[in-house]
């Protein structure tokens, strides 16, 4: 059995390193995109001659703007790119702050003896743990009003009762004044979720079958238009993927439950999620009875957790 690590980073090219060096195995191939807006030479550096890493390259890299589209767009590159050249028989996705809270024998052990079964959270929306269900993030057009983290608006069309506001017309002059004015032309059609699915959001960070990630790619040839719908979703990469597989469910009766990354948005300092540091390897300890990644770490921030796994949980 193999399995692909697709890795989507966009800083500390030695935290990445180790993270792929860890998870090296016979058994491994690893595809990792690195953000556009990122040098990539300090990334691919340690792999110049290592033939099971491969780092996305020219067309295949997107920009990681927060909340943007481009993720998605990145995992998509990343999922052909593996099916062309390799055709595994499990792809996982992670970021380049993830970190495996069981040994390399015990992951491979795990999915070999459940091939088929979708690891992945998925919610049907309204979900209550998202601010107004999340039907803001699909029923309103988000709005990058700079590359900076959560700097967006909302603007709702001319066929919602809140387009008649002052709040309205703040943004749209907003708009006007930053050279943004194409936007302003969506307004025009009122948003609404494809109606050929059902929208269903959750975590980013999936493990799935070789033959689920040939039917998303499947559906994503043959509605292109649901890529583009997501342009104007916020963190896009938390529905749609999920919404697909909602889909493939109600076709096929997938085996799903839930994913295998581990992920603690109790806000500590600073944005959420919590960063783990060496106080925190309790309850790592106690994640790994359920999960088999976590995120995230900083490797600038504190090394010494992550040699607190090596040593204790990845024996």
């Amino acid at each position: 059995m193999n399995i692909c690590y697709i890795i989507l980073a966009h800083e500390n090219p030695q935290q990445v390193s180790r993270l792929v060096n860890r998870l090296n195995e016979p058994w491994t191939t690893f595809y990792i995109h690195i953000d556009k807006n990122v040098l990539m030479d300090p990334f691919e550096a340690p792999f110049l001659n290592n033939k099971k890493v491969t780092f996305l390259k020219s067309n295949y890299r997107e920009s990681g703007i927060w909340g943007d589209i481009g993720i998605v767009k990145a995992t998509l590159n990343a999922m052909r790119k593996c099916l062309r050249e390799n055709k595994p028989d499990i792809f996982i996705l992670l970021s380049g702050q993830d970190y495996p809270l069981k040994n390399n024998q015990f992951i491979y052990d795990h999915f070999y003896n459940n091939k088929d079964v979708n690891y992945i959270d998925k919610y049907p929306m309204p979900m209550k743990m998202w601010e107004n269900g999340g039907l803001k993030r699909i029923n309103r057009y988000k709005i990058n009003k700079s590359k900076k983290r959560g700097h967006i608006t909302f603007l709702p069309s001319i066929f919602d009762r809140d387009f008649y506001s002052l709040e309205t017309v703040g943004k749209i002059n907003f708009l006007r004044k930053t050279g943004k004015i194409k936007h302003l032309l969506k307004v025009l059609k009122k948003r609404k979720f494809p109606s050929y699915l059902k929208p269903f959001g959750g975590s980013v960070y999936f493990a799935l079958p070789v033959e689920t990630v040939e039917n998303i790619i499947e559906f994503v040839d043959t509605h292109p238009d649901y890529l583009t719908y997501h342009h104007y979703t916020l963190s896009a990469d938390e529905i749609f993927f999920h919404s697909i597989i909602g889909y493939l469910n109600a076709k096929e009766n997938l085996k799903i439950e839930p994913s295998l990354t581990y992920v603690n948005w109790r806000k500590k300092n600073g944005p959420p999620p919590l960063t783990f540091e060496l106080e925190d390897y309790e309850e790592l300890k106690t994640a790994s009875n359920n999960f088999l990644f976590a995120r995230k770490f900083n490797i600038n921030l504190d090394k010494k957790i992550l040699d607190k796994c090596d040593n204790d949980l990845l024996k």
